[in-house]
């Protein structure tokens, strides 16, 4: 197990990673139904929209692509995801953490934490919620992802632990760090991480709940 202090998520192992993995995630049902129902949270909403850890823009290239009346912002650790940012989509962007913004309180409407917090550590996890409360306007909207029931302690045992996730979430934590950051939680979602017929096992895992643990949890809040 690695000394709980060194945070190996930086910005030369997302400049790679972020760019051998994109295809994968574009052919994946499971990712394409997590950007659908976040991109249906933002469909019809107006005013700033910011992406912590933006990536390659995935997200953003739907919304601009279906017209969003949102303006744009997005911050990534990467320097190489910052760059193509900037050069193929609408919007701003800056290279940055999720703990420490480059921006003013209260500027936001909406903010996004997309598959972020599992690389945070720990410690920093509280810091980086109040981070995005604190550049979101009253009653602005916070969207979390993150992955559950992935057995991390395995993963990093048997050297399957690509993505560098520091930490486990679940369902409680998340939401009891939400309400220490000052947010109200209004909806969650629960995906299962099928490889295979996605639409049509998710679409069975509603009528027989508890027969698989689900993969990514999704939840909306919002900031008191």
């Amino acid at each position: 197990m690695r000394r709980k202090d060194i945070n190996p998520n930086t910005p030369e192992l997302w400049d790679r990673l972020l760019f051998e993995k994109n295809r994968e995630l574009l052919a994946s049902d499971f990712y394409k139904d997590k950007i659908n129902r976040i991109y249906k949270f933002l469909k019809n909403r107006k005013g700033r929209f910011l992406d912590v850890g933006v990536g390659m823009g995935n997200l953003e290239s739907k919304m601009l692509r279906d017209g969003t009346k949102l303006d744009i912002h997005g911050v990534d650790i990467s320097p190489k995801a910052i760059f193509r940012a900037k050069k193929r989509l609408k919007g701003q962007f800056y290279i940055s953490r999720a703990e420490s913004l480059p921006f003013k309180d209260s500027y936001f409407d909406v903010v996004a934490l997309i598959d972020v917090l599992e690389h945070v550590d720990e410690a920093k996890s509280i810091t980086t919620l109040r981070e995005s409360n604190r550049v979101l306007k009253r009653h602005g909207h916070l969207i979390v992802s993150v992955p559950i029931n992935e057995d991390l302690v395995d993963l990093i045992r048997t050297k399957r632990n690509t993505n560098e996730h520091m930490r486990e979430f679940t369902p409680e934590i998340l939401g009891n760090e939400l309400t220490l950051a000052d947010f109200s939680v209004i909806k969650k979602d629960l995906l299962y991480a099928f490889s295979k017929f996605y639409y049509l096992k998710s679409l069975i895992m509603r009528f027989i709940p508890g027969y698989r643990k689900p993969n990514l949890l999704i939840m909306f809040s919002r900031k008191k």
